[in-house]
């Protein structure tokens, strides 16, 4: 997948995730959207692990499990990302 492209997709669930989340503050008992959201939280874990493994961490502090903890410098800027 294109950086772009991955770091987009990335975007997209997480502001899905936090959609779901205040639905659900409001509906904790809707199952249908706590089954969503534990399906796009696990799609989430799969994407952030794919895209470290192949371009560096997306967060700093130690929070990335990317082996190559400095490799954040040969990434695009966010600036920088064509969508």
């Amino acid at each position: 997948m294109a950086d772009g492209n991955a770091l987009r997709r990335l975007q997209e669930v997480q502001f899905a995730l936090v959609e779901l989340q205040l639905y659900l503050d409001m509906n904790p008992d809707d199952q249908r959207a706590v089954k969503q959201y534990k399906e796009l939280s696990e799609q989430l874990a799969q994407l952030k692990k794919a895209y470290e493994k192949e371009r560096g961490p997306l967060m700093q502090y130690g929070n990335s499990s990317s082996p190559d903890r400095w490799a954040w410098h040969k990434t695009p800027w966010p600036w920088e990302i064509e969508y």
